[in-house]
């Protein structure tokens, strides 16, 4: 457990999840760096000093759209205080962040080392940090940041990463029925996590399309499109909102349609509508045994996009396919040695 004895006077390497909606040089839709506040502050309040590292996108080289810069003004904006950066053309063992309370590398996939998941860039990333905090749950992809820092230095889990622990635990300890998963995207290769779900649900509801996808189940129904395949049909929209309704565990992953557009938004917004609305959730109080639980990074911009707050639901988990990831294997999938790590999953 993380705690400010921990980091006291200590050299502090912070993995943030920075992969946050840029737009214009600002960031669109702030979760994911709000969710890293409290551990954030932790630091800078009892380490010595924190450097944060990250990634935003996915560059495929040098590409300055994928810079941090944004993201680094944000995080100066809600501490009211400057972060020293360390730009692309950063030298992984350069210690110069080590003179100030607080820095920040720009985008890691910018080093080809980084998702060759090179054991010498790991050490040079690592190099003069006493401990390592892992507060970017959304993140699990074979990565040096990800897979080998681990094994260097010791490696604690920040507040928000333990708490996605503690809440999608909740939805695999308490399996109420009916259980509920709706999902939905464009990525193909969310139909591995249908085919891994498909025992811990009661029913599954697929949209998008990904709905045309799926093999037939009797647990899994497909929703119908609209005719241009941009959203679900009014048919399924009926059929699933009253599903969301009658159901003691919902989690949703992933927007019905291509909401951005202002034109696709109707599965999406009927769909979350539900789920704040839900009468059974409501009879069961807000501390009962009924959740919500919504997860993805496009369902998390669609929350405010489509008039929602975040606290209209149990929990909004950071990640997406990592959520899906943990609520079929039951642990994190970054982290297969968790007595190294601190982990109790």
């Amino acid at each position: 457990m993380l705690t400010p004895h921990l980091v006291k006077g200590k050299n502090v390497l912070l993995r943030a999840d920075l992969d946050v909606p840029v737009s214009e040089g600002r960031v669109e839709s702030d979760y994911r760096l709000q969710a890293l506040l409290p551990t954030l502050k932790l630091c800078l309040e009892n380490a010595q000093n924190t450097l944060i590292i990250g990634h935003l996108g996915r560059p495929t080289g040098l590409d300055p759209a994928f810079g941090l810069k944004p993201v680094r003004e944000w995080l100066e904006n809600a501490l009211h205080r400057s972060i020293f950066f360390i730009d692309s053309g950063f030298s992984p063992g350069n210690r110069a962040g080590r003179q100030f309370p607080i820095a920040m590398f720009d985008n890691l996939r910018f080093n080809p080392g980084e998702l060759a998941n090179d054991r010498e860039f790991a050490k040079q990333l690592s190099a003069g940090s006493d401990i390592y905090i892992y507060e970017a749950f959304a993140a699990y992809n074979e990565a040096a940041s990800l897979r080998i820092i681990p094994e260097i230095i010791p490696t604690y889990p920040g507040f928000r990463f333990e708490k996605e622990v503690e809440e999608l635990g909740s939805i695999l300890k308490n399996r109420l029925s009916p259980s509920l998963l709706v999902i939905s995207g464009v990525k193909e290769d969310k139909v591995k996590y249908v085919d891994n779900l498909v025992d811990k649900f009661d029913e599954i509801l697929v949209g998008g399309k990904l709905a045309g996808l799926i093999q037939p189940h009797p647990k899994i129904t497909s929703a119908s499109l609209t005719s241009d395949g941009l959203d679900i049909d009014p048919t399924s929209i009926t059929l699933f909102s009253k599903k969301i309704k009658n159901a003691k565990n919902v989690v949703i992953s992933g927007p019905l349609g291509r909401f951005e557009d202002g034109q696709h938004a109707a599965g999406t917004k009927a769909i979350l509508e539900a789920a704040k609305r839900s009468p059974v959730r409501r009879s069961l109080g807000e501390g009962g045994p009924a959740r919500v639980v919504i997860g993805g990074g496009a369902t998390l911009a669609a929350i405010p996009a489509l008039g929602f707050s975040y606290t209209d639901f149990d929990f909004v988990s950071t990640g997406g396919g990592a959520m899906l990831e943990f609520l079929a294997t039951g642990t994190h999938p970054l982290f297969p040695l968790p007595r190294r790590v601190g982990l109790y999953l």
